[in-house]
């Protein structure tokens, strides 16, 4: 059996359901922010059991977990007081509990795994010990060191958040995306803020196209993804313009970045990720970051891809 732990707002996990469920492939799906009223679990000292349904799971009747996009746990039963919040962490504990008796590899990723892979800096290191070339990178609060690199490269330089790209605001506030920026020579006037945070720098690579890779069990997918900016040039970030006017083209990797993309995943310990890179006009090819977590049905709904396949033969064959 598949465990999917996720959110009942998961449109990447409706997908692959939907695509499992026609190739008879067996799951259930944990969603926690509304499962919790639908299951029970037990312990004896010997093996946790989760109930869902009619059904009991054991631990060992689970052979892979696809651990998408889970949140706190929620309950409409429990309201938010200090009650209600213990009653969650003791309900959060049990499952991890039950969690915690599935081995490692057969997690689509382990938590674990998924947060050792998520820090940017740690991420350009590895890449570049792994023989992948990455932009010339600097992260500073420093202004004297940011306009050092600005000159450097000829004022073409890039802005771009390290943790997440979005502000969170108040309902009745719209929230904010960052994308990545070309920072200008009348950004270099304006730095007051920069002493706040540490801010990720680089080199403006000017680039032919941006590369989305999906690895899955070693299987690697990459689709080139093209959209002009205002200039005629590749667009800054691809993201911009919710990505309607960009065009997809299956790719096949070089087979030196192909062997150092498989390292990677295998330093992280890594079953799945989202991997960004960039070609740039003279053919070289450059690692951006890489996401244990990403999305991708967009590529098969909307670039024409069918990573969907390569997700059901990972967890039909286990």
């Amino acid at each position: 059996m598949l465990l999917i732990i996720t959110n009942s707002q998961d449109a990447t996990a409706d997908y692959l359901a939907s695509v499992l469920e026609r190739r008879g492939v067996e799951f259930l799906r944990f969603d926690t922010d509304t499962s919790l009223s639908a299951v029970e679990l037990s312990y004896d000292g010997e093996v946790p059991l989760l109930r869902s349904g009619n059904r009991w799971h054991r631990p060992n009747d689970v052979g892979n977990v696809w651990y998408r996009r889970p949140e706190r746990l929620r309950d409409a039963r429990f309201h938010r007081s200090p009650e209600g919040e213990f009653v969650l962490d003791e309900w959060s504990e049990a499952l991890e509990g039950f969690f915690a008796h599935i081995p490692k590899p057969k997690w689509m990723n382990h938590p674990s795994s998924n947060v050792q892979a998520s820090h940017k800096i740690d991420q350009l290191s590895r890449a570049k010990a792994l023989g992948l070339r990455i932009p010339d990178t600097l992260v500073t609060h420093d202004e004297s060191r940011l306009r050092e690199f600005f000159a450097r490269h000829n004022e073409m330089v890039i802005a771009k958040p390290m943790a997440r790209g979005y502000v969170e605001r108040p309902q009745d506030q719209m929230d904010s995306l960052i994308y990545t920026n070309r920072v200008l020579q009348a950004d270099l006037e304006m730095l007051d803020d920069l002493r706040a945070c540490p801010t990720l720098f680089q080199e403006y690579i000017d680039k032919r196209c941006d590369v989305r890779i999906t690895v899955v069990d070693s299987h690697l997918m990459a689709a080139q993804l093209v959209a002009t900016d205002h200039d005629g040039g590749q667009r800054c970030d691809i993201r911009r313009n919710n990505m309607e006017d960009v065009a997809y083209t299956g790719t096949t990797l070089p087979e030196q970045v192909a062997s150092k993309i498989n390292a990677l995943m295998d330093h992280y310990n890594l079953r799945f990720a989202a991997i960004d890179m960039v070609v740039d006009k003279d053919g070289q090819w450059y690692f951006l970051e890489v996401n244990p977590n990403g999305q991708w049905a967009w590529l098969d709904l909307t670039g024409g891809m069918d990573i969907a396949s390569c997700f059901v033969k990972a967890f039909a064959e286990c």
